[in-house]
């Protein structure tokens, strides 16, 4: 590959269409996987969001038939006959009924594909259009062992459509919705949390919908929480033996710093063995400050105060109790406490991740 010239718009210039597409794509998303590094051109293609989403959603008939309903809406398809060509622009401005392939016999079950894909004669075949279509996969002796058929080069994904044995018709129960979306380059990009790209450019925002949380690409490649929405995990206990007591906690990560809140309820068969110590949610940073919070304990009866610091193997965090004779940290039977059933420890904890 070499410089394109003439540039873009230059006035009295003449250039491909080519041209006019990697004009649309250098508005576009960075895909943010090591997969396109290679070639620099590339985009994050996709849907364009909408209010609930609804572009290229698809559905089904409404008396389910051996179709499905495809919504109006832009997508953004890369180039990928040869790569490094462009981004093409599919609009579609009402829906559009798709036909799905019969289904099999007995003991015959396939995955089908939803998918809007474009043709370009320019490199690959003798045909120049966008279409909506089903992609049939290939049979298989059981739902879980389907797979998808082998899908256009230019296609972009909206939905998998589940057909078992004689079935006469597709429901939306069917249906699962796998479209990717896309925005301008520098917007806030939609994208589950599983599949959030690795390799985000610096200040590249992403918004989770399933885990309600914004993130965002730092300058190293690590993408990192932008606000903290509180979550819950189960930590692992050392020196205690739960019994009938229980365990909350709950954290959120705010760039390079983490908050943990723990309570440890105690019940009638829960016991000590010495210094309680609790797992935590994500590693801290090797320089990660020792002394990391303050502990509440209630035996029950009366509230006595502790300290919290990272273990030496900086996979847990240690409370223990103020020794009332000499102001050291102990255990709480060190410390003249007896926990009994009904009482507590809350800790509460800050420190840096890397």
């Amino acid at each position: 590959m070499a410089l394109i010239n003439p540039p873009i718009w230059l006035q009295a210039g003449s250039y491909p269409a080519r041209s006019d597409r990697l004009a649309i794509a250098a508005l576009l998303a960075y895909p943010g996987f090591a997969a396109d590094e290679a070639t620099p051109l590339r985009i994050r293609q996709g849907i364009k969001p909408s209010f609930q989403n609804q572009q290229f959603r698809v559905r089904a008939a409404p008396t389910p038939n051996m179709t499905v309903l495809v919504s109006g809406g832009f997508a953004f398809i890369d180039q990928h006959d040869t790569g490094g060509t462009g981004t093409y622009i599919v609009c579609n401005d009402a829906d559009v009924i798709v036909p799905v392939n019969p289904a099999g016999s007995t003991g015959q079950y396939r995955k089908d594909t939803v998918v809007v894909s474009v043709y370009d004669q320019e490199y690959v075949g003798t045909v120049s259009e966008a279409r909506i279509e089903v992609i049939q996969g290939p049979y298989a002796s059981s739902a879980g062992a389907t797979v998808r058929g082998t899908l256009p080069p230019n296609a972009q994904i909206l939905a998998d459509i589940s057909v078992s044995p004689s079935q006469t018709s597709v429901s939306n129960g069917n249906l699962v919705d796998v479209r990717n979306y896309t925005v301008g380059l520098g917007g806030t990009l939609p994208v589950a949390s599983n599949i959030t790209p690795n390799r985000p450019h610096p200040g590249q925002m992403f918004y989770q919908p399933d885990t309600d949380r914004f993130v965002y690409g730092d300058g190293n490649g690590v993408t990192r929480q932008l606000h903290g929405q509180w979550q819950t995990y189960t930590p692992s206990l050392s020196n205690v033996s739960i019994g009938n007591g229980n365990v909350l906690a709950r954290y959120r990560r705010q760039g390079d710093m983490v908050d943990l809140a723990i309570l440890l309820n105690w019940g009638s068969s829960t016991s000590a063995s010495g210094i309680p110590q609790f797992s935590l949610p994500v590693s801290p940073a090797n320089d990660s400050m020792r002394w990391t919070g303050d502990v509440m304990i209630n035996p029950p009866g009366t509230f006595r105060s502790g300290q919290c610091w990272l273990y030496s193997t900086s996979t847990s965090v240690t409370t223990g109790a103020i020794d009332p004779t000499n102001g050291g940290i102990t255990t709480m039977s060190g410390a003249g406490i007896t926990m009994g059933s009904g009482g507590w420890i809350a800790a509460n904890i800050s420190y840096a991740v890397a």
